[in-house]
Formats: C-alpha cells, sequence, structure tokens
C-alpha cells in the first residue's frame, strides 16, 4: 500500500495541487490567448501587464509541478 493511503492530510493537499495546476493553465491559455489576439489598438502597457501576469502564473504552476512531484515520491 501507498503511504498517501494512510495519511489523508497529504492526499488532499496532492489533490489541491493538480486541481490547481489544471486551473492555472486554464488561465494561462485564456490569458495568452487574449493577447495573441487583442487588437492592436489596445494600449501596450495594458498588454505588458498581462504578459507579466502570464509569467507569474507560469512560474506558480512550475512551482506546483515541483512540489507535486516530490510528494508522489
Amino acid at each position: 500500500m501507498n503511504k498517501i493511503e494512510f495519511n489523508p492530510r497529504k492526499s488532499r493537499h496532492i489533490k489541491y495541487l493538480e486541481r490547481r495546476i489544471v486551473e492555472l493553465h486554464q488561465e494561462i491559455f485564456d490569458e495568452a490567448l487574449f493577447v495573441a489576439t487583442s487588437d492592436k489598438d489596445y494600449v501596450y502597457d495594458e498588454l505588458d501587464e498581462r504578459r507579466e501576469i502570464i509569467q507569474t502564473k507560469i512560474s506558480l504552476q512550475k512551482k506546483y509541478r515541483r512540489r507535486l512531484n516530490l510528494l508522489n515520491l
């Protein structure tokens, strides 16, 4: 048997990380799609701000993936 089965707190944390990674992936995709298909009439500051948000979400997603990999060992 796996150690995760005996630790409900750890299993809930793993489920949370998996769900959050999927949510971040969808949010990143939506933001990137908006930036890619936006008209040139938008102020470049707004697009730069959205790009920064995308970078932040990508780094957060990487952090969650590393944690999930460590927990699944």
